[in-house]
């Protein structure tokens, strides 16, 4: 009886043996090797820039494809943001990639740094519209910006997050922001001139609201042909500090 089932067992051990060896084979055979790779998501970017980018050849065994690797080659790419690999069995890659989009404009030297929301350097123009995008103006930045160099980490999310807050109608509004390094706060100048010292980000639908009833009271100044306003302080709780010119 116990010679019976050493038989079986070691059978059986020998069939789950054969097989994983077939299987094993049968996964680095040529039926694996890819034959199709493509990209979805980029219009900047070519799709050759991409696969070049990302090192996989046709032929390869598509479970040898160390995709981490691959998807961190391609987002050394000033203009990607993020890339992801998707197998497409038995024999096609997908490479779907995000791209960098610009958010913001920041003046330098005798360029425009194209910035996306991280902050992200992704382009310099010479020349460029300031009417589509946030202008922002730092108190310290780089000797030299290259593409792909975050230019600031701190205070571009921070006005990133302000600008969503603000209505759309606010927004028009606004000649530029500052961000200072000593500080770690916020300065909006508005289309007439007017400093608000607008701090970080704590209570912050306080201070959008009230950044929409200073727009409101420039504009009643300027028709009644009165003093402008020179600063509003909003960093504190309570009545803002206002000082008027003129």
């Amino acid at each position: 009886m116990a010679k019976n089932i050493s038989r079986k067992f070691f059978s059986i051990s020998i069939f789950l043996f054969t097989a994983l060896i077939c299987f094993y084979l049968f996964l680095h055979s040529s039926f694996f090797s890819v034959e199709s790779i493509y990209v979805t998501g980029s219009e900047k970017v070519t799709e050759k820039e991409i696969i070049n980018l990302a090192g996989i050849s046709l032929g390869t065994n598509i479970f040898k494809i160390n995709d981490r690797l691959c998807m961190k080659a391609i987002e050394i790419h000033p203009l990607i943001k993020s890339a992801e690999m998707v197998r497409h069995l038995p024999r096609e890659i997908e490479i779907q990639v995000a791209e960098r989009e610009i958010w913001a404009l920041i003046p330098y030297e005798d360029v425009v740094l194209c910035i996306d929301e991280e902050g992200v350097c992704i382009d310099k123009l010479a020349h460029s519209s300031f009417l589509n995008y946030p202008v922002i103006t730092l108190e310290k930045i780089p000797g030299y910006v290259t593409l792909g160099q975050t230019v600031q980490s701190e205070g571009i999310p921070m006005i990133r997050e302000i600008w969503d807050a603000l209505p759309s109608e606010s927004r028009e509004e606004i000649s530029d922001f500052y961000f200072s390094d000593k500080t770690r706060e916020v300065i909006i100048y508005t289309e007439q001139g007017t400093e608000v010292r607008f701090g970080g980000l704590e209570r912050l639908p306080e201070k959008v609201e009230l950044f929409s009833g200073i727009l409101q009271i420039e504009e009643d100044l300027h028709e009644k042909g009165r003093e402008v306003l020179e600063y509003v302080d909003l960093r504190f709780e309570g009545q803002p500090v206002v000082k008027t010119s003129g």
